[in-house]
C-alpha cells in the first residue's frame, strides 16, 4: 500500500543544478552585520522566490514571482529597487514538483502544517523551498525595527520588535526548510515570512492557523553560499556565538527576549 508520504517522497527528489543561493550567513546577523552588501539586482539574478532582510534591519523581505517587497515596522510594504543592497538573503528558482491541497479537513495550525511537512520529507538531510498561498484566519507576523551604527546583536535588537496580529488574510507563506546540521549558516528547520495577496502587509511569519490553500514544495540539490567581501565580516567573531540556542530565540520567540 502506498501511503501519502511515499508518494510525496517521490515528488520531493532532488534535481541536479537546483540550488538554494544564500548571501551571507545567518551568524553575521547574529553579529550585527547588517549594513547592505549585495546589490539586489545580484540576488534576483539567483532566484525569483525567497526571503532576507533590508539594510540595517529595515523590513523583512519576500522574494515573490520574481519580485522583492519590503515589510517595515510601521506595518507597510513597498517594493525594494534592484539598486538597493541587502545584508542576507536566501533565494531559489522556484520550480515546485509538489502540489497538495489544504484544510480540507479543517484549519491548520502550525504546528499541525509543520508536522504534516515533516511526513512528507523523504530525507532529513536535504533543503527544501515551501510555499503556501491560500486563506488563514490567522497570521502573526513580525517587522524588525531600522538600526543604526554602531549596532547590537541581533537577539538584543530584537527584544524590541513590531509584531502584527493580521486575523483573517490571503496570502502565500515563502520560505525553506534546512538540516539542523546548517544551524548558523542557515536557520535550520521551518523559515518562513509571509505576504498577503494585496501587497499591503506581511513580515516574517511567528504564527498562523491555514483555513485552505495549496502547500507547493521542492527539493534543492545543493546550497551555494556567497560570503560578504567586507571588513566588518572578515573580522567578525561568530565561534563566540551559542547559535542554535540564539538562533531559535530570534527566529521563533515573539517579543520581548528574555
Amino acid at each position: 500500500m502506498t501511503t501519502r508520504s511515499d508518494a510525496a517522497a517521490g515528488h520531493l527528489q532532488p534535481v541536479i543544478g537546483v540550488s538554494i543561493t544564500q548571501f551571507s550567513v545567518i551568524h553575521a546577523l547574529m553579529s550585527g552585520l547588517y549594513d547592505g552588501v549585495f546589490p539586489a539586482s545580484q540576488v534576483l539574478s539567483a532566484g525569483d522566490f525567497g526571503l532576507g532582510c533590508g539594510h540595517a534591519l529595515n523590513g523583512e523581505l519576500v522574494f515573490v514571482d520574481g519580485q522583492i517587497f519590503r515589510c517595515t515596522s510601521d506595518g507597510s510594504v513597498s517594493r525594494v529597487d534592484e539598486s538597493e543592497r541587502v545584508p542576507f538573503a536566501e533565494v531559489s528558482v522556484f520550480a515546485p514538483t509538489l502540489s497538495m491541497p489544504l484544510g480540507g479537513s479543517g484549519p491548520l495550525d502550525r504546528a499541525g502544517f509543520e508536522s504534516l511537512v515533516g511526513s512528507l520529507l523523504p530525507s532529513r538531510n536535504l533543503f527544501y523551498a515551501i510555499r503556501v498561498d491560500g486563506d488563514f484566519d490567522r497570521m502573526l507576523v513580525r517587522e524588525p525595527i531600522r538600526q543604526h551604527h554602531p549596532f547590537r546583536p541581533l537577539i538584543e535588537v530584537m527584544r524590541a520588535q513590531n509584531e502584527s496580529e493580521l486575523g483573517r488574510t490571503s496570502g502565500s507563506l515563502i520560505g525553506f526548510w534546512a538540516p539542523s546540521i546548517y544551524q548558523g549558516i542557515s536557520v535550520a528547520g521551518f523559515h518562513l515570512h509571509y505576504l498577503d495577496d494585496g501587497r499591503s502587509v506581511g513580515g516574517h511569519s511567528l504564527d498562523y492557523l491555514i483555513a485552505s490553500g495549496t502547500l507547493t514544495m521542492q527539493a534543492m540539490s545543493s546550497l551555494t553560499v556567497r560570503l560578504p567581501h567586507t571588513p566588518e565580516f572578515a573580522g567578525a567573531d561568530f565561534e563566540s556565538i551559542d547559535d542554535d540556542l540564539a538562533i531559535r530565540r530570534v527566529e521563533q520567540s515573539r517579543a520581548p527576549l528574555r
